[in-house]
């Protein structure tokens, strides 16, 4: 399978999670910052190539991805709990 790994940002920030749970799907939230519309998370997360980010994140702005083969875990993004390959 074919991955797409999303830099997103959300105003979604005492709550983060995706609005569709699939624990085939890991994502992080790696940060907070404010604009002028107000406080935002920073998102990471990997979603199959042919699904559509926005029902994960209806209101994802400044949405950045690379396409990976496979999805990769580390110190900063580590596995999940609730990852199920």
């Amino acid at each position: 399978m074919n991955w797409k790994r999303y830099r997103l940002k959300t105003y979604a920030v005492s709550d983060n999670r995706p609005l569709i749970f699939n624990p085939e799907y890991p994502w992080w939230c790696s940060g907070y910052g404010e604009d002028d519309k107000g406080e935002y998370s920073v998102i990471i997360a990997y979603l199959p190539t042919d699904e559509d980010l926005i029902k994960y994140w209806h209101d994802a702005f400044d949405v950045e991805f690379t396409e990976e083969e496979s999805i990769s875990f580390s110190d900063r993004f580590p596995k999940p709990s609730y990852f199920v390959p």
